[in-house]
């Protein structure tokens, strides 16, 4: 249950992360925009990768930590 729960949220968040992050390089970094200098493109373009990477880990690794949680809410306190 576990391995589901993290592997929904990463797909799920991966599917978020990805539409958002493609939409908003290519409003700043896109042919068409004309927002950004030239030289400023290749770093929203990272930017958006690194996002698209990252984002999607992290909520998997908060998901994991929090399934593999105690039920007893004072297990960090018994010896």
């Amino acid at each position: 249950m576990k391995f589901v729960a993290t592997a929904i949220a990463y797909i799920a968040s991966l599917a978020i992360t990805s539409l958002s992050s493609f939409f908003g390089v290519m409003v700043l970094a896109g042919p068409h925009a004309g927002l950004l200098p030239s030289w400023l493109e290749p770093v929203v373009l990272g930017t958006g990768w690194l996002a698209v990477l990252v984002v999607p880990v992290l909520l998997a690794r908060v998901v994991w930590r929090r399934m593999g949680r105690s039920e007893s809410p004072n297990h960090s306190m018994q010896a």
